[in-house]
């Protein structure tokens, strides 16, 4: 079969000096010459931007100058087939004799698994002698043998020479994608074609979306059912004519249609819960059925801490237990130290944020010595007092404009200040893997956006007590999210990658035709820049922005499920919907083609923060539930409000709990499957059996 390219990735140099052209080119000799673990020789193509240094002898030092003028230095790396059925064999050594086994498996995996595979292949360099001796050399190094034996790509990003790997598109492939995916109308993007090409974690993603939005077909029901009943109490009871729909609990059938919804809401996101962890595992199983991939992604945790080493981790060298080389290792009691002072700034930017807050809502009108004393700033609040500059009540533009500084001091401080500072601390801690870094990033800016999210509406049903205005901020946040998503992570973003393409050919183009008429030719190794144009000009793609605004969108519907207006989850469906497709979008045609990474043995942190808020939406709930009873005098008898919220508080937490551990979250099939496979590794049971 033919050994063609299966995957290409683009390759920055950093460097601006003098002797970028000469350090691409040793780059690319580590690259060409390099061998793996085992130390069998393992060569890629890899094309640098710049001729090598015989060809420009060859047509002068003027020819030489002008072919080297570009800003950006770069390498493109390609796979071919053989080197990724090479490396297999490190996955899976009993394979190495049974070639045609291990060929079909490298063949019959996806698009974004060979694209992992192929990384993986990558990241497996160790650096050549003459080629190692050259590059410390030219940087005025000391040589070392810990640096020698170490992760050559690890170690030219740890000297700041070299970027990330960034994977190219597969132009056919994604022309391909898009047709099959715009061919005709469908509800939900196609999640499988998407997990073919970009990897499974995206392919999770989508599937995920599409669960979501089927599960909240429950809600839109329910709460369907809900406006109906509270019609038909207003329209049957003795009611006054000026109570509002759906807005008033001065009746005990209306008290019970919110409860019964309330209580439906809490086990409907518990069970979501529980429902996305049995998925995540039953895709762990079903998407590494390759046997390249059963034991990788079950049962091999390890490997990915080798190999997602981050760049920046530093420590003192030292002997690895595990695989007998050099490892860089950090002290675990430094870095308990560095989590205590992390989480003591994380306190006080929580702190700052919430001042904010209570400084925002005395400038909206919300705050006053009657309502809430401890809280109300006379000198702020009083710019919102009737017959000021931002009254509530009066005309024009003005009383809209603190609702509008709001909004946006909140964006400014989440992805701005908050972010910078989320990072710098999760950048202190010294984390080893880049998913042990990203799992203390999102904890942290989840914290801080949550508590821009929550803490008026907290506000407003806690202390104030006051139902419409927290309904209407509800209504107002989904829908204006809905809107703010669409135009700030599709619309505008595409608008700036088309002019940052624009320029880019322009440029390009103005050189071309100079070089044209002074008859220059390239030389034969040389890549042109319009090969890369994508990765120069489109930007990475983040996940955590999209898992961040679907677990804000599922906080608002059940933190503030007694609350929640009936329209909600229907807004939240179509909002849904409509992300995925975004989201689709985006991934085809606006970000670069991200770094596939499978699904493996381990407990998302997303599908946690989903968890922790169905749990958090039983002390919630329960707490609006026994605010409005006060705040509209209803007799509850010789129980107390504290004892009735602990009694109603414990009793869903019993019932959660009971849940919780009667369903597992691993599929029994899943789990007999897992246990299957330790049964065959182990020598020891068919021993035992056979003396049995």
């Amino acid at each position: 079969m033919e050994d063609k390219i299966v995957t290409e990735f683009t390759l920055f140099v950093r460097s601006q000096s003098s002797n970028s052209a000469k350090l691409v080119q040793l780059v690319h000799a580590c690259f060409t010459d390099s061998v793996i673990p085992n130390q069998t020789p393992f060569q890629i193509q890899c094309c640098p931007c710049c001729p090598s240094q015989p060809e420009l002898e060859g047509k002068g030092d003027v020819m030489g100058a002008k072919s080297l003028k570009h800003s950006e230095h770069f390498l493109l790396l390609r796979v071919p087939r053989s080197r990724m059925i090479q490396v297999a064999t490190l996955l899976r050594p009993e394979l190495k004799h049974n070639v045609d086994q291990l060929t079909y498996a490298v063949d019959t995996l996806t698009p974004g698994q060979k694209a992992w595979l192929a990384e993986f292949a990558i990241r497996m360099h160790l650096f050549p002698d003459r080629a190692f001796t050259a590059l410390m050399d030219l940087l005025q190094k000391t040589r070392s043998s810990e640096q020698h034996e170490a992760n050559m790509l690890l170690t030219l990003q740890r000297w700041d020479l070299v970027s990330d790997l960034i994977l190219r598109h597969d132009k056919p492939a994604r022309r391909e994608l898009s047709r099959l995916h715009y061919l005709s109308f469908h509800l939900f993007p196609k999640s499988e074609l998407l997990r073919d090409y970009f990897g499974d974690q995206v392919g999770f993603y989508f599937k995920w979306m599409r669960t979501y939005s089927l599960s909240l077909l429950f809600p839109t029901g329910v709460g369907l059912w809900r406006t109906m009943a509270t019609w038909i109490v207003h329209r049957f009871s003795d009611l006054p004519e000026e109570t509002q729909l759906d807005k008033d609990i001065s009746s005990p059938w209306l008290v019970t249609i919110r409860l019964v919804y309330t209580v439906f809401m809490i086990f409907w996101a518990l069970v979501c819960a529980k429902l996305w962890s049995r998925q995540h595992e039953r895709l762990i199983e079903s998407w590494s059925a390759n046997p390249l991939l059963e034991h990788v992604a079950n049962d091999m945790p390890w490997l990915f801490s080798m190999l997602d080493t981050r760049p920046t981790y530093h420590g003192q060298w030292r002997m690895s237990q595990v695989t007998g080389l050099m490892e860089i290792h950090f002290p675990a009691r430094e870095r308990r130290w560095r989590y205590m002072a992390s989480g003591l700034m994380i306190s006080g930017c929580l702190a700052v944020a919430g001042l904010v807050n209570v400084v925002l809502l005395n400038l909206e009108g919300y705050m006053s010595t009657g309502r809430s004393s401890w809280l109300c700033l006379t000198c702020v609040s009083q710019f919102a007092s009737p017959g000021a500059i931002f009254d509530p009540a009066g005309t024009g533009m003005l009383p809209y404009l603190p609702g509008i500084m709001h909004s946006l001091l909140v964006f400014v401080m989440n992805q701005i200040i908050f972010r910078r500072i989320a990072e710098y601390l999760t950048e202190f801690e010294n984390h080893q893997t880049v998913e042990a870094h990203e799992r203390a990033l999102i904890i942290k800016r989840f914290l801080f956006e949550m508590i821009d999210a929550y803490g008026c509406l907290a506000y407003l049903g806690f202390v104030l007590a006051d139902r419409v205005a927290l309904r209407s901020l509800l209504l107002t946040m989904l829908i204006t999210d809905s809107v703010r998503r669409l135009v700030q992570e599709c619309l505008i973003p595409l608008v700036q990658y088309r002019i940052r393409v624009w320029q880019h050919h322009r440029a390009f183009g103005l050189r071309k035709r100079q070089e044209e008429k002074a008859g220059e030719t390239g030389p034969a190794d040389y890549t042109p820049l319009t090969a890369i144009d994508r990765d120069v000009c489109a930007d990475q793609y983040e996940p955590f922005d999209d898992y961040l605004e679907m677990i804000l969108l599922h906080g608002y519907l059940v933190v503030f499920a007694f609350l929640t207006p009936s329209l909600a989850a229907p807004i939240a469906l179509v909002s849904t919907v409509l992300e995925s497709h975004f989201d689709a979008f985006k991934l085809l045609w606006i970000t670069q083609r991200p770094t596939p990474r499978l699904l493996v043995r381990q407990t998302s942190v997303w599908l946690a923060l989903l968890a922790a808020q169905a749990w958090l939406s039983i002390l919630t709930n329960v707490g609006l539930w026994i605010v409005s009873m006060s705040v509209a005098s209803f007799d509850l008898g010789l129980v107390s409000p504290s004892l009735l919220y602990l009694l109603v508080e414990h009793g869903l937490v019993a019932a959660g709990l009971v849940l919780h551990f009667a369903v597992s979250d691993v599929p029994v099939d899943v789990r007999d499957a897992r246990r299957a496979r330790a049964f065959h590794r182990s020598s020891l049971f068919p021993t035992t059996a056979s003396r049995a």
